[in-house]
């Protein structure tokens, strides 16, 4: 039996942590450490992990004094980890009691899946199926439709070269997850509702979204993915025709107005002159 090492970094959540580790806590597949990281918070998150930490022997805490963001904590805990499998979930979300015995189950059996996640619900602001489509390459370019609580294999992580630094602005588990493909690894999601997202009114995902530096850096970091794939690169061309037929299109209006422009100040400069 794997051990499976949960992964929990926590910033200001001390609301919520408690639920998210008594989550893991009540897994069927036992053999299981928490590795709960925090993030120089500066609520009581610390003083609700470390209550924990003193009635249970398998939560491993880690209290970092500078806070230095998500993908920083992350990193570290999973390098701090004992674990084969690893499965990220953040402090204000929660797991189902059989999600990590049957994602293991799958990645026990079959080789070739590199990430196993499930059907979600979102809680909190809303209460709700969230309804993310299944997994197709072509379309899992433009957008992510795997969340961060999906398990994989420590060995992966460290192949796909970890969380990168320049995703901090967000989206750090796309990323990723391109990664593992790039690695030829598959995603595999169970059918079940397994996984519960809470909802915040300042989400990091609505934030980066805000934000178009992780559209770039999402792209140099798997460019030859994106380029290999030609339905991305039919697309990229017929957005740039469009474009082309824009800007002409455009740029006549500017030489129209250019024009009227010129032809006004002349108007003025003569009969200034008279």
């Amino acid at each position: 039996m794997k051990k499976v090492s949960i992964i929990i970094p926590c910033f200001n959540q001390g609301k919520f942590v408690k639920e998210a580790i008594e989550s893991a806590l009540n897994q069927t597949y036992k053999n299981i450490e928490i590795v709960c990281i925090d993030d120089a918070s500066r609520d009581d998150s610390c003083e609700v992990i470390k209550n924990l930490v003193d009635k249970y022997e398998n939560i491993i805490f880690f209290d970092l004094k500078e806070n230095k963001g998500v993908i920083n904590a992350r990193n570290i805990a999973i390098d701090a980890s004992t674990g084969e499998y690893i499965l990220p979930l953040d402090a204000d979300d929660k797991i189902e009691p059989t999600y990590i015995e049957k994602a293991v189950e799958i990645l026990d059996n079959k080789p070739e899946i590199g990430i196993v996640y499930c059907k979600a619900r979102k809680f909190g602001r809303k209460n709700k199926i969230w309804n993310l489509p299944e997994f197709n390459l072509d379309d899992f370019l433009y957008g992510n439709c795997i969340f961060n609580c999906a398990l994989f294999r420590k060995k992966d992580f460290y192949k796909a070269g970890k969380y990168k630094e320049n995703m901090k602005d967000g989206c750090e588990d796309w990323d990723l997850w391109l990664s593992f493909i790039e690695l030829g690894l598959k995603p595999c999601r169970i059918e079940e509702v397994l996984f519960n997202y809470r909802q915040h009114e300042n989400a990091r995902t609505k934030i980066a979204s805000k934000d178009k530096n992780w559209k770039l850096n999402i792209f140099e970091n798997h460019r030859s993915l994106y380029l290999g794939n030609e339905k991305f690169i039919l697309n990229a061309f017929e957005n740039n025709i469009y474009l082309e037929i824009r800007l002409k299109k455009y740029k006549k209006l500017y030489l129209l107005f250019l024009t009227f422009f010129i032809l006004q100040l002349f108007i003025m400069f003569f009969g200034v002159c008279k």
